[in-house]
Formats: C-alpha cells, sequence, structure tokens
C-alpha cells in the first residue's frame, strides 16, 4: 500500500502538536513532535471518516468507540488521507456486512429468531443498520450497491424489537408458503393459520395457548412431522411430554398416522409422561431402583401411615401432645383480617373433642382436649355463665374471648366484652361457685396450657396426664384418627409433589397465617422425615422422586440430554416440581427450544400441584417467549363458544381470547332447565327426560351427564339403569371430561353450599397452604370446572338447576343476560325479579 501523509497546514504548525498522520499498513498512526505517536486499528473504526476543509487548514473526524478529531492539517493532504482511509474502511466494512448478511440468513432467515440470538445479531447487524443511518452518503458511495440495498431495508426499523420483529414475520411468511401443501395434508383438516404459525415459530421458549377443541394436538403432531421434514431435525432430537398414559399413547399413534398421511417413512420421536422420561434418565445413569408399592397403591400407603402414626402417639409424649393440639387448624376470632372471612365458618364449625362431646369454638376444643389429656372429668356448659364444669371438683371454668384490653370478637359484641365479665364474675360468686378464668389472650400468647394449669392447681384440682395409648384409643374411636390421617397423606402428597424442603414446608404454613404453625410443620417434618426413610428401608422410589432424581442426574452430568426440542402437552396443570426438572433438561440440552402447549382456561388441577402461575405469568417465571393464541374450535358452536368464553374471561387474570367457531347456529344452545319434574325435585327423572327428547331426535348421538361430585352421577346412573337408550351414554365428574367430548351433555348439581356448584368447601387449610398459590378471583377454578364442563358438548348444553337456591354461577348467567335459552318460567321469573 502507498504510503498517505498528511502534514500540518501553515497555520498549524503553531497551534498543534502533530508532526504527521499517515497511514501505515492497517492503522492510522499519529506522530507527535516529541516523537511519541497514537495508533488507530481502521478495521475498528465504526464509520467512516469524515473531512471538513476549513479557511485556511482541514480537519478529520475518526468514528471508532468516540470520535476523534484531528485539526490544523493541509487541506489537500488531509482530503486525501480520508479518502484513503475510507477507501480501507470500506474493504473492512464490506467483510463485516457480508458476515451480517450470513449472520441473517443463518439466525433470521433459515430459522425462526430466537431470543438468544437476538444479541449476537444486535452487535454485528443492529450496530452496522445504526451506524449506516447515521451518514448514508459515505456508505453508499463506498460500498456496494446489493449491501446497501440489505442496509436500507433493516434501517427502515426503528428499534432492534421492530427489527426482530420484523424478521420473524418474513420468515413466518415464507414458511407458511413454501410448507403450505404439508400443512393442507399433515392433519385430518388443513391446518388454520393460526395452528401453522404455532407449528413455524421455534423460539427459544414459546407457549402455544389453546381453547377447547381448537387442536392442540394437531400442533404438537404437525410441530413434531414439521421438524423432522422442513427443519433438519432426527426424531430421537424431540422430546414430547404428555400429562398422562393414555395422552402420550394417543400421541403416538397420531404421529404414526399423521406421518403415513405426510407421506413421511420416520419413527416417532420421544413421547413420554414427565414419570416415564425421568425413569428413562435414570435407567441411562445406571441408577434404577424400584418403584415403592406405594406408588400405585393408595391402600398400602395408607395403611403404612396409619401403622407408623399409631406407634408414634403411643410412644411419642411429645408427638401425641402436638397432633392432639392440631387436630383442627386453628382460627383466631381476633385477627382482623381473618375476621370477616372467619365471621361465617365460625358459626357453623363444630368441634369433636377426644372426650366424645362436641363444642362451638376452637378454643374450648383445646380446653376440653386439655382437660381430657390431664384427666379432668367435665361436661361442656356454654350458657353463657360458664363453658365447663369439672364434676369431681365442683369447679367452673369460663374461657373469655377477649384481649387484653377486653375487646370482643366482632360476630359477638355484646358476649364477651368487660361487662359480661363482670356479671360472670359476680354471678358465681353469689352462687358460692369456684371459678377457673381463662383469655383469648392467653391462647394467643402461647400460655393457655400455664394458665390452665396455674389455675386449676389453685382449686386443688389434681392433674394425672392420661396415657399415650388411651389418647390414642380415643382418637381412633371418636374417628379423629382416620379424619387427620387423610388430611396428613393429602399434605404429603403436596410436599412430594411441591418438592418442598423442611424450611419451605414451615414457611408455606407461616405465610398461610395458621397460628400454630410451627406445631404443623414440626409433625409434618415428622411425617416426611419417616416416609422418605420408608423408601429407603424399601429401597424404592415413588414417582415424585423419579423425576427429582432425575434432575439430579442430568445436574451431575451422569446422563446427556440429547434433544433439541422439548414439547410439552398440558401445560397449565404443571407443577413447580416438573417445571424445574425442565429447567434443568433446557439449561443442560443443546440449547433446546421449548414449546408449552396448553390452555388456561382449562387450569383445574390444582389439588394436585397444577400451577397456573406458570402460564398466565409465563414471561415473569419462565422468560421470555413467543405466543400464539389457537382461536378456532372445531368442537362446538359459537353459541356455546360465546357462553362459555365470555363466562371464564370474568377472571381478568385469565388471558384474552376470541374464540371463532367452525359451527354457526342463530339460536342459543347452552338451555337452562329447573330440577323439577310433574312439581316435584327429581334431577334423575329430568334427565331421563332430557335423553329422552334426544332420542326421540337422534338415537345416534352421543350423551355426556357430568357432575362435580361422582355420587350425584351414580344417582342418575342407578335410576336411568333400566332405560335402554340406543345413544351412547356417558357420566363424567368434570375433572374427568377434561380431553373428552359428547354430541350433547347435560350438567348437574348447581346446588348452594360445600357440596354444591361452586363449592364453598373452602378446603382443608393446611393443605391449601402447601399448594400452589390460587388465583385471588373468586371461585376462579370452580369457573373453569364449568366452562370445561359446557365445552365437552359438540352441539348443546343443558344447565339443570333448583328454581330457588341455586348456585351463584346459575345467578350470573340469567342476572347477567348470558345469550342462553331459559327453559324455565320459573327462572324467567326470577330473571325478572332481578331486573
Amino acid at each position: 500500500m502507498a504510503q498517505f501523509i498528511a502534514t500540518p497546514s501553515w497555520l498549524g504548525r503553531f497551534f498543534t502538536r502533530i508532526n504527521t498522520v499517515t497511514i501505515k499498513q492497517s492503522s492510522l498512526v499519529i506522530h507527535f513532535k516529541n516523537t511519541t505517536s497514537r495508533a488507530y486499528l481502521i478495521s475498528d473504526f465504526t464509520n467512516f471518516t469524515q473531512f471538513k476543509k476549513g479557511l485556511f487548514s482541514g480537519k478529520i473526524t475518526l468514528n471508532h468507540n468516540k470520535k476523534t478529531v484531528i485539526s490544523f492539517l493541509n487541506k489537500q493532504q488531509a482530503q486525501t488521507l480520508s479518502e484513503q482511509l475510507n477507501s480501507v474502511f470500506a474493504n473492512h466494512l464490506e467483510e463485516k456486512v457480508n458476515t451480517a448478511k450470513t449472520l441473517v440468513k443463518r439466525y433470521a432467515t433459515n430459522e425462526y429468531l430466537r431470543d438468544s440470538n437476538v444479541p449476537l445479531l444486535k452487535s454485528a447487524v443492529f450496530s452496522l443498520v445504526q451506524q449506516y443511518g447515521a451518514i448514508p452518503a459515505l456508505w453508499q458511495q463506498h460500498l456496494s450497491a446489493i449491501n446497501i440495498k440489505f442496509l436500507t431495508i433493516l434501517s427502515s426499523s426503528p428499534t432492534v424489537a421492530h427489527a426482530t420483529e420484523q424478521l420473524r414475520k418474513s420468515y413466518e411468511q415464507k414458511a407458511l408458503t413454501a410448507r403450505a401443501d404439508f400443512y393442507n395434508v399433515v392433519e385430518s383438516n388443513p391446518l388454520t393459520h393460526d395452528q401453522r404459525l404455532a407449528v413455524i415459530r421455534n423460539n427459544d421458549k414459546n407457549l402455544v395457548l389453546a381453547a377447547a377443541g381448537t387442536g392442540k394436538t394437531s400442533v404438537m403432531v404437525a410441530k413434531a412431522l414439521d421438524l423432522i421434514a422442513h427443519g433438519g431435525v432426527k426424531p430421537e432430537q424431540i422430546l414430547i411430554l404428555a400429562y398422562n398414559k393414555n395422552a402420550a399413547n394417543e400421541l403416538n399413534q397420531r404421529f404414526n398416522l399423521r406421518a403415513q398421511q405426510a407421506n413421511l417413512n420416520v419413527t416417532p420421536p420421544t413421547i413420554l409422561t414427565f414419570h416415564a422420561l425421568g425413569l428413562k434418565l435414570l435407567q441411562s445413569a445406571n441408577k434404577t431402583r424400584s418403584l415403592s408399592p406405594f406408588a400405585n397403591d393408595a391402600m398400602a400407603l395408607n395403611q403404612w401411615f396409619t401403622q407408623w402414626l399409631s406407634n408414634t402417639l403411643k410412644t411419642d409424649s411429645r408427638f401425641c401432645k402436638t397432633f392432639v393440639e392440631t387436630l383442627y387448624e386453628p382460627t383466631d376470632s381476633l385477627n382482623t383480617e381473618t375476621r370477616t372471612a372467619t365471621k361465617t365458618a365460625l358459626k357453623a364449625q363444630t368441634y369433636h373433642t377426644l372426650s366424645g362431646i362436641k363444642v362451638s369454638s376452637y378454643q374450648h376444643l383445646l380446653v376440653a382436649n386439655w382437660l381430657y389429656m390431664y384427666g379432668i372429668e367435665h361436661t361442656y356448659q356454654n350458657d353463657g355463665t360458664a363453658d365447663f364444669y369439672l364434676p369431681q371438683h365442683q369447679v367452673y371454668l369460663a374461657h373469655f374471648v377477649t384481649d387484653r384490653q377486653g375487646n370482643s370478637v366482632q360476630h359477638a359484641p355484646n358476649l364477651h366484652n368487660s361487662e359480661h365479665i363482670k356479671y360472670v364474675r359476680a354471678h358465681h360468686k353469689k352462687q358460692g361457685h369456684a371459678l377457673v378464668q381463662t383469655f383469648h389472650y392467653n391462647w394467643q400468647e402461647g400460655q393457655l396450657e400455664q394458665r390452665l394449669k396455674a389455675q386449676l392447681q389453685k382449686h386443688k384440682v389434681h392433674i394425672n396426664p392420661v396415657d399415650n395409648h388411651a389418647v390414642y384409643e380415643r382418637l381412633s374411636a371418636t374417628g379423629l384418627l382416620k379424619q387427620n390421617i387423610n388430611k396428613y397423606l393429602n399434605c404429603l402428597s403436596a410436599i412430594r409433589g411441591e418438592q418442598l424442603s423442611n424450611a419451605q414446608i414451615a414457611a408455606r404454613i407461616a405465610k398461610s397465617g395458621i397460628i400454630n404453625h410451627k406445631s404443623y410443620a414440626t409433625l409434618l417434618v415428622a411425617m416426611q422425615r419417616a416416609y422418605y426413610e420408608k423408601l429407603k428401608e424399601q429401597d424404592a422410589i415413588d414417582f415424585d422422586d423419579m423425576i427429582a432424581s432425575a434432575a439430579q442426574a442430568v445436574k451431575l452430568g451422569e446422563v446427556s440430554v440429547p434433544w433439541r426440542h422439548i414439547l410439552v402437552d398440558e401445560f397449565q396443570d404443571i407443577s413447580c416440581a416438573r417445571m424445574a426438572f425442565l429447567n434443568t433438561l433446557i439449561k443442560s440440552g443443546p440449547q433446546p427450544c421449548f414449546t408449552a402447549v396448553g390452555d388456561d382456561w382449562q387450569a383445574i388441577y390444582r389439588f394436585s400441584g397444577g400451577n397456573l402461575a406458570l402460564t398466565t405469568q409465563f414471561n415473569d417465571l419462565i422468560g421470555s417467549h413467543s405466543l400464539t393464541l389457537l382461536q378456532k374450535t372445531f368442537r362446538y358452536n359459537n353459541s356455546i363458544s360465546e357462553v362459555a368464553g365470555r363466562f371464564v374471561m370474568q377472571n381478568p387474570e385469565q388471558y384474552k381470547k376470541h374464540i371463532t367457531t367452525h359451527t354457526q347456529v342463530s339460536t342459543p344452545q347452552v338451555v337452562l332447565l329447573d330440577d323439577l319434574h310433574q312439581g316435584k325435585k327429581s334431577v334423575a327423572l329430568k334427565v331421563q327426560q332430557i335423553i329422552a327428547t334426544i332420542n326421540k331426535n337422534n338415537n345416534t348421538a352421543s350423551i355426556a351427564v357430568l357432575s362435580r361430585y361422582r355420587f350425584m352421577l351414580n344417582e342418575v346412573e342407578q335410576h336411568l339403569a333400566g332405560n335402554n337408550f340406543a345413544n351412547p351414554l356417558h357420566f363424567w365428574t368434570l375433572h374427568g371430561s377434561k380431553g373428552l367430548e359428547a354430541d350433547y351433555c347435560i350438567i348437574i348439581g348447581f346446588e348452594q353450599g360445600k357440596l354444591g356448584f361452586p363449592s364453598n368447601n373452602p378446603g382443608n387449610l393446611l393443605v391449601e397452604a402447601l399448594l400452589p398459590a390460587q388465583d385471588t378471583f373468586n371461585h376462579s377454578e370452580e369457573r373453569r370446572l364449568l366452562y370445561v364442563g359446557i365445552t365437552r358438548a359438540k352441539h348443546k348444553s343443558y344447565l339443570i338447576a333448583p328454581p330457588s337456591a341455586c348456585s351463584e354461577f346459575i345467578s350470573e348467567l340469567i342476572n347477567d343476560n348470558y345469550p342462553i335459552d331459559i327453559a324455565s318460567n320459573l327462572f324467567v321469573k326470577q330473571s325478572k325479579l332481578n331486573k
């Protein structure tokens, strides 16, 4: 390369320290008069050098990490030097633009642009576009026309986010066009536009949100086939996780059928349940252990736990005492945060004591059980002057529900206050009775037992602890043992499913506001430890261990993760433990694409660990992703869609979807009927009447009777046993109906109360504390359950409800003018009254 030198102008000799500026090899070098120098690598320049001619001198501006201005140069020499610099820089820039084009082709043209590749394009591509936009004239002067066209197209996007979106849209459009024939035949019906987008989008993380009947299974099968046919992915590099074994089998069968239909001679990808995957990984890591009998035999688990608990109650006095103290979850009547919520519950609640009597408050229960545990005979008074009477000692016991300031509970303001306490004291003094007094604040401060003991000893009451075996016998005889065994087994299930540590168990119970949270944590930790030790004794694992142990094996590098694509079905019901397992697979695999497919409107399995927040808060909890909504259903008509969709979207925490239907009707197909037959309540006869009507019109139509509770279905099924209907007839619980469909559905059980729909049974507080957090909208999961029920029907959904005292769901459908057919004058009258 010829040497180009610029020296100071005659004026610059007086104002600059520069001796010469020259291009040497691939650098610009400035030599100073003091014999020092500074070099700038031309390939590191961020933009072209700009020359500006002055009256007496010229100056050049270098663009690298910052702008450097070199002034007072000879004008002609500076201009020549600038042109040569730009010529050299243009060669480097052409290489950078060509590299940028290669990167765009690789990461955004040949495949869907993943979030993890955006930073690379931002530094190597979008930064060039930004530099081009600063001085486009110089770029157009020095770069080839084809590269300028490339930069001009990208520069039309004002931000990196917009450019990313445009590149993705361009890829989608190209794929839609190129693969149109494939998408027309890969399923029994051509894929919808939304389904095709769900297949095409392969971001690092993808969320495909369906609605009932929108073909999410079709998407999963088509996506796997598309990856194999067009994505250069081998079947063994794809993992599909199904919710249960039946779903896994269906996916496998559908894949084989659709592969044949699409003329693809390929083996299926890896299609497993989470548990089967855990077992497969453990086998690969040579860590196979037998499956505990408890995993598939609930009775065996119950028998072991009953025996362990019985032995522990008999032999461990501290455990036995704690167990008795926590037979019922405590409620603090004076806690202002829970006062409103517990008011109704407190009125309705009754408690069974060890001595076999029923008491009306939790603190009365504590007192009664303490008296029993220490061998003190007692009767329950609860007459306004005393709560208990100790006949052997002629002592009365009054428990006042007040705090230290004499404040009473809100729901009984005139009962326990300072005036009432004075009255009780005066009454017993007048009668010459011995009176023991305890207070709510004694319990609140953890001093109730000490107060009882001290007060009774003052009255010479002999305190003699009852033998643990006797306590156990009473627990067993009163049914309290069996009741609590069921509760604690549910707690163990929640703990195992969530893979909670001892600290997490304690934290969740404490967060729930349960007063004796430390006592409950102590019991649960002991139970969890005993269960774990039993598994060790069996040299076995349970289903939850399969997942946890497999995740650990992956973390330790004991087994490799070969999957480039991981697809998960029924994601709305995923637990935190399973999500943690997935995260381990994703982090340990070959940068796999993760696709979650589900329907937040059908999240109904919180009781088994399903955490809806992982879907509704996907971006916050899992990460940036591409979202696709499947919004066209082929199952039901627009009438069913409008009612069910509007109903479930009352919950603002659900995703908003605008469902269109393949089948259109002009009249309401959700029908509300009363439960009366010839003036008398008979749900079974009403169901029989509906089935007979359907049978007359279409004796081949499938019919399903649905209810929240199995016992209601059993009553109807027994009633219909003697009828020989030609129609295929099914009886499904609402939970069990998920994934199923029938031509006509009849939903029953719209009562009020604990066994109503929605159920007003709040569930066990302890179990609730250990389950994933519930979304805050009232009856949110029950609402989704009704959505599932209504959308099982292809043609028509019948709702049978009592015309008086019907559930709040039915009231909402009537009072909020849902487009339903109210086929009972009794409901019509109610509707007019409410208006």
